[in-house]
């Protein structure tokens, strides 16, 4: 393939020099994807599930169809550990099915969903008003069995703009005690629940039922707005290797991020570079993240923030 484009570039450079003298062909760069062995795949899977850093993203846009690769989970960075469905959840195609399977078993990825938490389908409401949650949380469990998620993700913003029954801290409390017969570490099966939003808003020592806890830190302007948020979850029980710190790249993926965030030594940089630097003062964090990732692979190279804090919490060991 390479003599073939080597041949093909010469012969255009010959017409070109033919035509006219004075235009000089510019140098074509051709990037050859590195081939990937057994052994690569098998130590990426050993890779993530060791001790480390997590990466994690919320992914939009999945069809895993079309030209676009951003529409594939298989195109995101290969270390990234947890991916997060934002939308296309249910009813899935078997284009979806196989390229999840492909980062599941083959990069060893975590793939979750995620949903609103606030409201309850009405399904599980009574006329008198009573609502169902055993049901509720079966329901979910068996969304997930059925298309082999690895976990869920409640989006909880009690506080911007979500109503419902789920807002009440002590409704919240039974529905998660029900849904951790099925997810969480309480739950033994190895399936992840995690909540994102508003983690600190519940009941204290409900934060043990979840893996983790995920804050939309979007727009964050330094090390003293993370330590800010994440005091406000510990004081209602997150530890720091819960906790993930997440910006959103609907807006700034072109800038990694806000791009006067100022860590607490007076560094400036990307937000998304300085919550991968930044430890909480009560001990390391679980790792960083993007709201629709899938927007970074625009960026040349693609995925070029993400791979850069994945780099500065686990660097490469050569």
């Amino acid at each position: 393939m390479k003599k073939i484009l080597y041949f093909i570039v010469m012969l255009c450079c010959t017409a070109f020099v033919a035509c006219d003298k004075q235009t000089m062909p510019e140098a074509l760069t051709v990037q050859v994807p590195p081939t990937k062995s057994e052994d690569y795949f098998e130590a990426l899977r050993q890779y993530k599930d060791s001790k480390h850093q997590l990466c994690f993203g919320w992914f939009g846009n999945w069809t895993a169809t079309g030209s676009a690769m951003s529409t594939r989970l298989d195109n995101v960075p290969d270390s990234v550990d947890i991916i997060s469905i934002w939308g296309n959840t249910y009813n899935l195609t078997p284009e979806m099915k196989a390229d999840m399977a492909y980062v599941q078993q083959k990069k060893g990825t975590k793939v979750i969903f995620t949903i609103f938490a606030h409201t309850v389908p009405e399904m599980f409401i009574a006329e008198d008003g009573t609502i169902d949650y055993a049901s509720y949380a079966k329901s979910l469990n068996d969304t997930i069995i059925k298309y082999n998620y690895d976990g869920i993700d409640f989006d909880y913003e009690p506080n911007f703009g979500g109503s419902g029954p789920l807002c009440n801290k002590d409704n919240m409390e039974v529905f998660i005690h029900e849904m951790s017969q099925y997810v969480g570490p309480k739950s033994g099966t190895g399936k992840i629940l995690s909540i994102d939003g508003e983690p600190y808003h519940m009941n204290p020592g409900l934060s043990e039922y979840f893996d983790y806890g995920i804050v939309q830190a979007y727009n964050s302007t330094g090390d003293s707005d993370l330590q800010s948020r994440f005091n406000k979850a510990a004081a209602v029980g997150w530890k720091p290797e819960q906790y993930i710190f997440t910006e959103n790249f609907e807006s700034l993926w072109q800038t990694g991020g806000n791009p006067n965030y100022h860590d607490k030594y007076g560094n400036v940089m990307p937000s998304l570079e300085g919550m991968a630097r930044f430890t909480p003062e009560q001990g390391p964090k679980a790792g960083v993240g993007t709201y629709h990732m899938e927007y970074e692979y625009l960026a040349l190279p693609t995925y070029k923030y993400l791979r850069q804090a994945i780099q500065i919490m686990n660097p490469t060991v050569k």
